[in-house]
């Protein structure tokens, strides 16, 4: 039986192994369970899931006071303690019943396998937040193996994997607002499908506009409007400026209306000047 056949079957298949087993091999008889005082088991830091939402452990807790734990917790010898590899919730749910002990599989397990069946009984018990899902497969990544040898560790297709993957490239400000519910897995997609230096911003879009996700995969950054070319201003007495710059040999400019204006006359000598003056006075004499 394959890897990802036995993942398949769900977590009672794996508890059924015993300690000796790999996870690769045929499923022999089950493991007996035995109890344990809660107080000698203690959390896995391979857990996926990183909140464990107060109403829902309360409802949990009222029915292992009603009926007890019905499936015994999966742990590994870890020193003297037992830490935790599949069944978190349930061991919460207990302390707050007042339990003192608790039902469990003991196992054998390496870090890898212990990491699969956390998250193999995380997806298949409850759902996991998106971003907890990603990170359960970036540690299992960080053991070696690739976004394929994830994928069939954990029963998933390749694509679904690599597309969890990509939502760890957010920036934090995306991430945090995920973590925090304010916005979904889809609104965090379509931020991660914009340009890398417009997701900060369509992230402030989001919060300000309240936008679904239909329109945060629409939205485009509006690009800075080219400055308007200033209008070139009409010069009504640009040909009398030429035949008059012609005539006196001298750039000529009229300013003003046909009714008040001025005519400037350009020099760029004292000589010049008084060519100009010369042929000032020659029209006055005229």
């Amino acid at each position: 039986m394959s890897r990802k056949s036995s993942l398949g079957r769900g977590l009672d298949a794996l508890l059924a192994r015993p300690a000796a087993e790999s996870l690769s091999e045929p499923t022999p008889t089950p493991t007996a369970p035995r109890t344990l005082p809660v107080e000698r088991i203690v959390q896995s830091s391979y857990q996926p899931r990183q909140v464990f939402a107060p109403e829902a452990l309360a409802e949990l807790a009222q029915s292992v006071r009603d009926k007890g734990v019905l499936q015994p917790l999966l742990v590994r010898p870890v020193g003297d303690r037992y830490e935790i590899v599949a069944g978190e919730r349930r061991w919460r749910a207990a302390q707050l019943a007042g339990l003192t002990e608790v039902p469990v599989v003991v196992r054998e397990l390496q870090d890898r396998e212990a990491l699969e069946i956390a998250i193999v009984e995380n997806l298949q018990r409850e759902d996991l937040g998106p971003l907890e899902e990603a990170r359960a497969y970036q540690a299992l990544a960080d053991q070696g193996l690739g976004h394929e040898g994830v994928a069939q560790a954990v029963g998933k297709s390749r694509s679904t994997v690599s597309n969890a993957l990509r939502l760890l490239t957010l920036p934090e400000p995306v991430l945090r607002a995920l973590e925090d519910g304010e916005i979904s897995a889809g609104h965090a997609r379509a931020i991660l499908s914009k340009p890398e230096a417009d997701r900060l911003w369509t992230l402030d879009q989001v919060r300000a506009r309240g936008l679904n996700v239909r329109d945060t995969e629409a939205l485009q950054r509006p690009t800075k409007a080219e400055p308007a070319p200033k209008p070139q201003t009409a010069r009504p007495w640009r040909q009398l400026e030429l035949d008059l710059s012609r005539s006196v040999g001298t750039r000529v400019r009229i300013n003003g209306s046909a009714e008040r204006g001025r005519i400037e006359l350009s020099f760029g000598s004292q000589e010049e000047l008084d060519r100009l003056l010369g042929l000032l006075a020659q029209s006055e004499e005229l």
